[in-house]
């Protein structure tokens, strides 16, 4: 059996195509659809993942991780009251083998293999992070998809859709915004853009009332909420904040009871406040929205659907906003939280299947470092694989030594979208001693590949010297091999409900 996984900011999900080639959602020990994508640490060696791990972050604030998705990608750790750390790819694959052995038990039986979610904007370590997840978690991972793209797969199987049609799915959960434009035909879907922002959502809202709590506190009776001494307190405003949230996508006003000491206070978050912090999301991700259909050569009269996704998308507001901009009320046929699994699952089941066909893009656009001969020598970043280029692609293309006699080259290979090399990231470098006596303007080729999931391919050659490399990459902001082989087999050792 094969296993979606929405691997969420605030929230994570399983999905599996049952005996009647429907999708379905797993419903998970604690009787949840939707299970919080949070971690304690209830032992040493004893590990609880979702509702019940939610709950005991206002007794334990010191035992439990939340949100490790935004930080997935980069080289830190966390540490915790027992003194032991992890790092964002081991708390995710507590929450991904968590997912896998409720589904073993909730469809009775072995998960073979499993296809996991992510951003569409996700960059090139942050991938890497994720398959390294999965990994640590000992899945057997099929493919990484595109969560726009998973959505999009739902939304063609649940409307039975088999004619022409340019979808935009506009996917706003916890802590990550994604904006894809995508044509449907027959089944097949083929994405024509894709954009988005990092560390922006549904966490971030609830910040912002916790913010407007604790200065309210601050103003009347001069206690800092964020002190030491309150931490129990402040914790369970998270709790409330997030519940408030959720409560203004249908009521005009909802209210905060909070005690402190002696204190009791109840505060009233009105939805107008309130969407006046969204709207500061909303026009950043407008500006995504514009840029993704200018890539795709698409106006929104070109538009035969918006869709909803991610749980940050049921506010009303941004519904509101984007009626406004495109002319187009968002489609309410697909549940925002669980269509992403549900388009994991499908495509699980596709692969190897010979059905419907899904053609992605890549996010970010990759390159390399060149002297520009008109910059007086200035390094520069030279793009050789464009954002949004259909995947697979690979492009090669053809470079020259400078002098004579030249001794080494200089490899070094980038993610982003601008020319100068402040703006992008060095994903790494490579110094390739050259053979002696080389003339100037000798042949070097450079060939870039990516694959379907994004993950880098390096080659170069030298002709004239029958010279060729294919280069792994050590990304610095990953684990390296022997960390991850280590962690591979520490995950046996624990408890995990």
């Amino acid at each position: 059996m094969r296993l979606g996984i929405d691997l969420g900011t605030t929230f994570s999900a399983g999905a599996y195509v049952n005996a009647a080639g429907e999708p379905e959602i797993i419903i998970n020990k604690e009787g949840g659809r939707l299970m919080p994508s949070v971690v304690f640490f209830e032992g040493d060696n004893r590990v609880i993942v979702g509702e019940t791990a939610k709950e005991n972050s206002i007794l334990y604030p010191d035992r439990v991780i939340s949100t490790v998705k935004n930080y997935m990608g980069k080289k830190i750790e966390f540490p915790i009251s027992n003194g032991k750390s992890y790092t964002p790819e081991e708390i995710s694959a507590f929450i991904l083998r968590k997912l896998v052995n409720d589904a073993s038990e909730y469809i009775g039986q072995e998960i073979e293999g499993v296809v996991i979610t992510i951003p569409a904007y996700f960059t090139d370590a942050q991938r890497k992070a994720t398959e390294d997840a999965a990994k640590i978690a000992g899945l057997h991972l099929l493919a990484m998809i595109n969560e726009p793209t998973a959505a999009a797969i739902y939304y063609a199987h649940k409307l039975h859709l088999s004619g022409k049609g340019n979808v935009m799915v506009y996917d706003l959960g916890g802590g990550t915004f994604d904006v894809t434009v995508l044509h449907m035909d027959q089944g097949d879907i083929v994405v024509k853009s894709t954009h988005g922002l990092a560390n922006v959502g549904g966490k971030f809202f609830d910040q912002d009332i916790v913010d407007y709590v604790c200065d309210y506190f601050m103003e009347k009776y001069g206690i800092d909420l964020e002190g030491e001494e309150y931490l129990e307190e402040y914790q369970e405003l998270f709790l409330k904040a997030e519940n408030c949230k959720i409560q203004l996508s249908s009521k005009n006003c909802a209210s905060i009871v909070l005690k402190v000491g002696r204190i009791k206070e109840n505060i009233t978050i009105t939805r107008e406040f309130f969407e006046e912090k969204v709207k500061k999301f909303y026009s950043r991700s407008e500006i995504s929205v514009k840029k993704a259909m200018r890539d795709a050569g698409l106006t929104f009269d070109d538009l035969d659907k918006i869709i909803l996704v991610g749980s940050s998308s049921k506010i009303p507001y941004i519904a509101q906003q984007l009626q406004i901009l495109t002319g187009k009320q968002p489609s309410k046929e697909v549940n925002p939280d669980e269509a992403v699994a549900l388009g994991a699952a499908l495509y699980a089941n596709m692969l190897g299947g010979g059905q419907a066909s899904i053609i992605d893009v890549c996010s970010h656009s990759i390159g390399i470092v060149v002297i520009d001969n008109l910059q007086n020598k200035q390094k520069v970043n030279h793009i050789l694989i464009s954002h949004n280029s259909p995947l697979p692609c690979e492009i090669e293309q053809t470079f020259y030594t400078m002098v004579n006699n030249q001794k080494a080259i200089e490899l070094s290979v980038t993610e982003g979208e601008f020319k100068e090399l402040s703006d992008v990231t060095i994903l790494f470098t490579s110094v390739i001693d050259l053979p002696e006596g080389l003339p100037a303007t000798t042949e070097v080729k450079i060939k870039l590949a990516l694959d379907k999931n994004q993950l880098l391919h390096v080659y170069l050659e030298i002709p004239a010297v029958h010279l060729s490399k294919e280069y792994t990459i050590k990304r610095d902001a990953n684990m390296d091999d022997e960390e991850l082989n280590r962690l591979m087999g520490l995950i046996a050792d624990y408890e995990i409900n």
